[in-house]
């Protein structure tokens, strides 16, 4: 039953009349939604009707007419034509609608009016323009908790090797005398210099037959300088500087000057029995070969922002041998080689980037996750994200009608579960693609992962298990497709520290180290597994010698509370990946289905 066009009005003018006060609107609004629900109420519990109305049955004596849907009306509609000219009652209806005046309704009438009024203000009301509705802008504050992790201090190591060597000593100036033997041919002698020098002073000595030359008192000359023999006396020679080898210098004639048969005969008797030295005093510079250690180092960090924390022999000491022109030479060392492992601050973001550049995102807390002495290596990052849902709308009253923007976030009604129920769905989605894809359908596993390890120190080379600088750091040129493979994993968000493990021992000493993950498929899988199976159902990853990636069974499964895994970093790429249909194509799609289905129940398309 409908109420009649005018009433409504009425009742309507009643409440947004333009001269009402905002008490008398949000009385009258009470009042409406008061009321909202009586007449179905009434409806719907007869008995409340029966005692209002005098005479009421359940069960009146027209209801033998009805014989439902197919049983027809039991001649009701004549019945009632009789009864209507048969009786008082009708007879007088029908008088009444062909007997009385029309009754006339002035437009003037009050109740007209303020219909009139009511009708022409109803779109200020929506446009914020009436005077019982004022224009507003409402946001609502949501915040939601994000995680990452980054690297904080991160252990390189160094590694110094010794080698034998060794090289000549600085020139050292000495003095010394080179003698040289004459030889005679006669009546004169000569000398042949044995290597190249530098002469500072020369002179000559005779010794011999030493009677014969006093007696004869022999004179001669040599290089320019003339003297008279005498035996065992030395003789100044004018010989000073650079000399060669071969050179050969020989002496002036000492034959008398009226030289005849019988003087030079004696002369040749005197020299050939004397012997001639000459004397060179000479300068020198002498070397020799020193033998040594020399020391390389393969290192990559920056030694002006890094901390030693130690330095371990890895190659003991002893002798080794080093050959130099045909000598050998042993050289001692306390240790041939060392590793050094040092801790650098590199102030990695890791997969914090976005969160830590996001200004309504606040950093909470931090959790080291691996710690090596009073360094911490790796940390777990906790953000808070704020997020500001704003509409525009009205208030009439105490009553806010949005108009713009996000009305489900900032009219009360909240979070709608939307992005948590597709995560959910998203996860059981997965697990049953894992399932479908195993040959093995008793001990099903989803969410399965892959162990993968990256060598986290090992000298002369950069961390292969760094969180940045991947393609930027010629230090990291040295990694394996597999490392960067990781590097990558992490930045998406996929992988979970599982340990570490030693690859390579010296005497004890670790030299090399790797560090473990479980990689996964995707953000949703690491999630699960990280939230589902290792804080709730305390189920751990192993270790690093000995990881444990394996999937979730289906009884562990059942047994995590979904309702307790924050999702937040997978709405992330919910967000991301959604497609918004085309306005266009989805009018056509409706339209084209409703054609499908009129054509298919036999009716035509216009």
């Amino acid at each position: 039953m409908k109420l009649p066009v005018v009433m409504l009005m009425m009742l309507f003018t009643g409440v947004v009349h333009a001269d009402a006060k905002s008490d008398a609107f949000n009385a009258g609004a009470s009042y409406g939604k008061g009321s909202a629900s009586q007449g179905t109420s009434a409806l719907k519990t007869p008995s409340g009707v029966s005692s209002a109305i005098p005479g009421y049955t359940a069960n009146p004596p027209e209801k033998s007419y009805y014989g439902g849907v197919t049983g027809g009306d039991g001649g009701l509609s004549d019945k009632g034509q009789v009864a209507l000219g048969n009786s008082a009652a009708g007879q007088a209806v029908v008088d009444s609608g062909t007997k009385n005046p029309m009754p006339a309704i002035d437009p003037k009438a009050p109740f007209i009016t303020i219909g009139k009024d009511a009708e022409s203000g109803a779109g200020s009301v929506m446009d914020g323009s009436n005077q019982q509705c004022t224009q507003t802008t409402v946001s609502k504050s949501t915040f939601e908790n994000f995680t990452c992790e980054r690297d904080v201090w991160l252990e390189q190591t160094c590694s110094r090797d010794a080698q034998p060597s060794g090289g000549m000593s600085a020139p050292v100036q000495t003095t010394s005398t080179i003698q040289v033997t004459g030889v005679t041919d006669g009546t004169r002698f000569s000398f042949t210099v044995p290597q190249t020098v530098n002469v500072t002073s020369a002179w000559l000595t005779f010794t011999g037959a030493s009677a014969a030359i006093n007696q004869l008192e022999m004179k001669g000359g040599f290089l320019g300088n003339s003297f008279k023999i005498k035996a065992d006396t030395p003789f100044a020679a004018n010989l000073v500087g650079p000399v060669t080898a071969g050179m050969v210098l020989t002496s002036d004639s000492f034959c008398t000057q009226n030289c005849n048969a019988v003087t030079k005969a004696l002369t040749e008797s005197v020299l050939k029995d004397t012997t001639i030295t000459l004397f060179l005093e000479v300068v020198t510079w002498e070397q020799h070969f020193e033998p040594s250690v020399s020391w390389s180092e393969s290192c990559a960090v920056d030694k002006n922002h890094a901390d030693l924390t130690a330095s371990v022999c890895t190659s003991p000491g002893g002798y080794r041998t080093i050959n130099n022109n045909g000598t050998d030479y042993q050289v001692w060392s306390d240790c041939w080689g060392y590793t050094d492992t040092w801790f650098t601050y590199p102030a990695s973001p890791g997969n914090c980037g976005s969160l830590e550049s996001n200004p309504a995102c606040t950093l909470n807390r931090t959790t080291c996750t691996q710690q090596t002495g009073a360094y911490c290596e790796h940390e777990t990052v906790n953000f808070e994200c704020q997020t500001v849902h704003s509409s525009t709308g009205l208030v009439c009253g105490e009553e806010y009608i949005c108009q713009s923007g996000e009305c489900d976030a900032t009219n009360g009604a909240g979070d709608s579960g939307f992005d948590t129920a597709v995560a959910k769905l998203a996860g059981l989605a997965s697990a049953a693609e894992d399932v479908k894809n195993q040959q093995d359908q008793i001990n099903v596993r989803a969410f399965s992962g892959q162990a993968m390890s990256c060598r986290k120190a090992f000298a002369g080379f950069n961390n292969c298990c760094k969180d940045s600088g991947w393609g930027a750091d010629a230090g990291l040129a040295a990694c394996n497709s597999d490392e960067m493979a990781i590097g990558k994993a992490k930045a998406k968000k996929v992988t979970v520290s599982v340990g570490e493990r030693c690859d390579h021992q010296v005497l004890g000493v670790c030299t090399q180290k790797s560090k473990v993950y479980c990689v996964f498929t995707g953000k949703l899988a690491r999630i699960i597994q990280e939230q589902g199976r290792r804080d709730q159902l305390h189920v751990s990853f192993g270790s690093g010698d000995n990881p444990d990636c394996r999937g979730i069974t289906v009884p562990e499964l059942q047994a995590i509370n979904f309702d307790l895994i924050n999702f937040a970093d997978f709405y992330e790429d919910l967000m991301k990946n959604q497609k918004i249909p085309d306005t266009s194509a989805m009018t056509k799609l409706a339209k084209d289905r409703v054609a499908a289905q009129v054509n298919q129940m036999g009716g035509t398309n216009k």
